[in-house]
């Protein structure tokens, strides 16, 4: 296809697909003025930014598939005091903590966008079938974009795990035809207790936008999450760029035994510093953090931000990495579908234990 037409058909999908409009109503805040939501710190981008930006677009060739290495499915739960995380694909992942199993922006559809057949199509199979998974007790939705937002994989997992649901202000109403009664809305700082497990979920901001459409910006609000527990706090920052904000998140919930951090999708840099992390950004946040692990995610999956070679966050994060002398073992990436037990905040010297040893799992 023509790269113009492409950047002609994206722009027509911009200004033709109004879907799914939602609008919050609720009392002006610091990040609220009573129509829109917005960032602390610098982040819009005009129509005519979108346009510079499609238009400068300098495409890079992707696979058009990838076939990964089969995976141990994950287990059906852990420990109290134990923690593992599986990356299943883009920004979806499983957690499994003190008991409770949670899954993060999930998205399993071939193509994500307005309808089924529009939209960046994805180039690797989910690492995880989705009916392999272990019963979900949480899903976290970072916010409403359509690669983080997919309502056939919701359906899904309500259909056959019925979870609560925790999602930012306003996004309750995309989900109105899936049924409200275990959908939670909640503002920056906000937080939701599952007191049985003594686990506590707090909605932590970020530096990103929302919306469906170009004419419904910014009208639900995005952020990250950290799950708290007795043997450790759990960053899941879902889509930002770096910001004063990430000293905000230490001070209030240190300390983060996990972060789980975006690292793809930045270019154009003039375009994307103020929406998307590059890992040189997130090693920085892995450090202000001081961090026991760091994993990183929203990479190869989607071709949706074809400026980049397929790999280009491997080298760019190894070269980060080395820039900040952090080790590969504290900073790391997982296969898609692969699941590693996360050591104690306690234990600073010991690494990431793959799951087949532990479980005595055959692996090929």
């Amino acid at each position: 296809m023509n790269s113009h037409f492409q950047i002609v058909l994206r722009i027509g999908l911009l200004i033709f697909f109004l879907y799914g409009f939602s609008s919050f109503e609720g009392p002006v805040s610091d990040h609220f003025d009573g129509t829109h939501f917005f960032n602390k710190e610098e982040s819009e981008q005009t129509f005519v930014d979108h346009v510079k930006w499609l238009w400068e677009m300098e495409t890079v060739e992707w696979p058009e598939w990838i076939h990964e290495p089969s995976q141990p499915p994950p287990v059906a739960g852990v420990g109290r005091g134990e923690l593992q995380i599986t990356y299943i694909n883009h920004s979806t992942v499983l957690i499994q903590i003190d008991e409770v199993n949670i899954l993060t922006d999930p998205v399993w559809s071939e193509c994500v966008g307005p309808v089924s057949w529009t939209g960046a199509k994805r180039v690797r199979a989910p690492g995880v079938k989705i009916e392999d998974l272990p019963h979900i007790d949480i899903i976290l939705i970072s916010h409403d974009h359509y690669d983080h937002l997919d309502i056939p994989t919701l359906e899904l997992l309500i259909k056959t795990h019925n979870p609560i649901i925790l999602v930012g202000l306003g996004v309750k109403s995309r989900l109105e035809l899936l049924g409200e009664n275990k959908i939670v809305e909640l503002d920056w700082w906000q937080k939701y207790t599952m007191l049985t497990k003594k686990i506590e979920f707090v909605f932590v901001p970020s530096r990103h936008n929302s919306g469906r459409t170009f004419f419904d910006n910014n009208q639900t609000l995005w952020g990250g999450f950290v799950i708290k527990s007795d043997s450790g706090n759990v960053l899941f920052q879902g889509d930002t760029a770096f910001g004063e904000f990430i000293n905000v998140i230490k001070t209030k919930c240190s300390p983060i035994r996990l972060a789980i951090l975006p690292i793809g999708s930045y270019e154009k840099r003039w375009f994307m510093k103020t929406q998307h992390m590059n890992p040189d950004d997130a090693v920085k946040v892995h450090e202000i953090l001081n961090a026991s692990y760091s994993v990183g995610i929203h990479f190869g999956t989607f071709n949706e931000h074809p400026e980049q070679t397929i790999d280009a966050h491997e080298k760019d994060l190894s070269t980060a990495l080395q820039k900040y002398n952090v080790s590969e073992t504290k900073f790391l990436l997982l296969k898609f579908g692969e699941s590693r037990m996360v050591p104690s905040c306690r234990l600073k010297q010991a690494i990431f234990q793959p799951v087949y040893d532990r479980y005595s799992i055959e692996y090929k």
